[in-house]
């Protein structure tokens, strides 16, 4: 059994059934969908394939920001703690995190937006339990330093992932030291990803992950990521299979069962 760990059902459209379908044709039938907005569900649109289980995380994405209001961005928290409240299959909070890339957080004051929205989405991951879904973009070091000033205040994250980690090696150790899993995705299928290439065989077993971030890479090819890290990291790719369900199960705590 394969686990992609972050996939977005909802921009699927009409064609994520058949896609599902195709993935757990391959073996891949657990999945955590992600949305960006929590008051939009980010589900899939039609019936899952036979079985498939999905979790979700529920979060506001940094590149939400630029368009909301204060307001709206109270009433995004809003609806995410009624959907905490409604909803059985969450098992994180997120994406959320902080990214610089221009029109989304570059200057000031779009930067001290996202450390604020962040800092909500750290308060609900302490509040229930829920690991967090990180989301990352040339801002590691803040964003690794509120990890850091969370830790200090209230102890262990209750889990949480970086989710298509691209970065150096030395990020990574230091992600990977206060506990946090690195999930590889589509970038591990290029070449000239020099630095994350270098950085994939240094993840730690234990807190390793995989993901397609679908719809750029198709579900069905997580076995062709798979397959890349399983090289890059001199193992087998069933080891890498193994690894990476155990520590999804564990992770998001749902979907042990056996396909």
């Amino acid at each position: 059994m394969w686990w992609d760990t972050h996939l977005h059902l909802d921009l699927l459209g009409d064609e994520g059934p058949a896609a599902l379908q195709a993935a757990r044709d391959v073996g891949v039938t657990r999945l955590v969908g992600i949305g960006t907005d929590p008051r939009t569900p980010a589900r899939l649109r039609g019936a899952l394939p036979a079985d498939v289980v999905v979790g979700y995380a529920v979060g506001l994405h940094p590149q939400e920001l630029p368009a909301l209001g204060d307001d709206d961005i109270a009433a995004a928290f809003d609806a995410l703690d009624a959907r905490l409240a409604r909803e059985k299959d969450i098992v994180a909070i997120g994406e959320c995190g902080l990214d610089a890339r221009k029109g989304i957080g570059d200057g000031d004051e779009a930067f001290s937006r996202q450390r604020r929205v962040f800092a909500r989405h750290l308060a609900v991951a302490r509040r229930t339990g829920l690991p967090l879904v990180l989301h990352g973009v040339r801002r590691d070091g803040p964003m690794l330093q509120m990890l850091d000033d969370d830790i200090a205040a209230h102890g262990p994250l209750p889990g949480a992932v970086w989710h298509g980690y691209s970065g150096s090696r030395d990020t990574m150790r230091l992600a990977t030291a206060r506990g946090v899993a690195i999930a590889i995705g589509f970038m591990a299928l290029d070449e000239r990803a020099r630095r994350l290439r270098e950085a994939i065989p240094a993840i730690p077993d234990a807190l390793l992950l995989l993901e397609t971030d679908a719809p750029p890479l198709a579900p069905a090819r997580l076995v062709e990521v798979a397959a890349a890290v399983a090289a890059l990291r001199g193992q087998s790719v069933e080891h890498v299979q193994q690894i990476t369900a155990e520590n999804a199960a564990r992770l998001f705590r749902f979907g042990r069962e056996t396909s």
